[in-house]
């Protein structure tokens, strides 16, 4: 019996009309391994269409064919749909995107395995499952496709620093040096490429950080006040949720984001003991053992509360 590579391979051949779709709030993994896709199937004689209903964030608008990726849903139906980096079809937004088939490619362990061909494997980012689909494609990777895998590679990593950086990521990272992606110009990219903006919200939120659990919980609250006072937008507070996270202590990193009256995103972080996607998915969220989040209803207290009790228990 073929297998996942294999199916994936046999029916994007089969294919005509194909779309690529990243999930909700972009991140460098999901932007970059579908533009690495887009640019493969290109040196296949295919054309796909790459779709982010949130667009893509002013971050990672250096990216090669980052301007080719639309936030509208065309309206006409596609042979195939390929997700990248989504847990569940409801991570690629609320607008349908008519499709026969769906190729589900993602590394999240509570995946929800949606698709008619589910490519699902607990790797370090969706950029080395592209590289092993390239593998058997036998394309050659030039310099964009290495560039676009290498992004993904770093920022799901942490710049390697994360445990899920494998031995088998510092191989393909090799590679993808090797074809011509540069360490220097993607880290320079990716972590020093700021607005003042940024620096001025990361200041409000270092402030009022706080703990619990003799230090074991860190958090901080970001509310809609403090993004208007320092005209920060939402790809200001990427990162931000890293500086949380390196207080000795903290076993949990917790950052709270008012996005409208009454409703906060929750990002969580783990040093490893414990395991934030259980808490996330008990809140209707979803993500990795170490790094998940969450939407959460309610005034900034009962939300507070609400999540922190969650935590706490962890503790017990």
């Amino acid at each position: 019996m073929p297998n996942e590579i294999d199916q994936i391979k046999d029916l994007i051949l089969a294919s005509k009309k194909i779309i690529i779709a990243s999930h909700v709030d972009p991140d460098g993994d999901s932007l970059g391994s579908m533009i690495a896709l887009c640019l493969i199937l290109k040196k296949l004689g295919l054309d796909a269409v790459m779709y982010s209903i949130d667009g893509v964030p002013n971050s990672y608008k250096f990216l090669p064919y980052a301007s080719e990726i639309v936030s509208e849903v065309p309206r006409e139906e596609f042979d195939l749909l390929i997700t990248v980096d989504s847990s569940d079809i409801s991570r690629i937004g609320k607008k349908k995107i008519k499709a026969k088939k769906i190729i589900n490619i993602d590394h999240h362990p509570d995946n929800t395995n949606f698709g008619d061909i589910n490519y699902v494997k607990m790797i370090s980012s969706v950029a080395e499952q592209i590289y092993h689909l390239i593998e058997n494609f036998k394309v050659v990777i030039d310099r964009e496709i290495a560039t676009a895998l290498y992004i993904s590679i770093i920022t799901d990593t942490g710049n390697f620093r994360y445990s899920n950086t494998l031995p088998s990521t510092f191989e393909i990272a090799k590679e993808l040096v090797l074809a011509g992606a540069s360490p220097s110009d993607s880290a320079v990219a990716v972590y020093e490429n700021k607005r003042m903006e940024a620096l001025k919200i990361l200041a409000y939120a270092l402030m009022n950080a706080e703990s619990v659990k003799q230090g074991k919980v860190v958090y901080s609250v970001i509310t809609h006040q403090m993004m208007m006072d320092t005209k920060a937008r939402g790809e200001d507070l990427v990162g931000i949720i890293d500086h949380i996270r390196s207080v000795k202590t903290a076993e949990v990193a917790i950052l709270f984001r008012e996005e409208e009256r009454d409703r906060f995103k929750i990002n969580f972080r783990s040093k490893g003991k414990v395991n934030v996607s259980n808490i996330a998915r008990a809140l209707g969220g979803g993500g990795h053992v170490q790094a998940s989040g969450c939407q959460v209803e309610g005034d900034l207290e009962e939300v507070k509360n609400k999540v922190l009790d969650l935590v706490l228990r962890e503790f017990k």
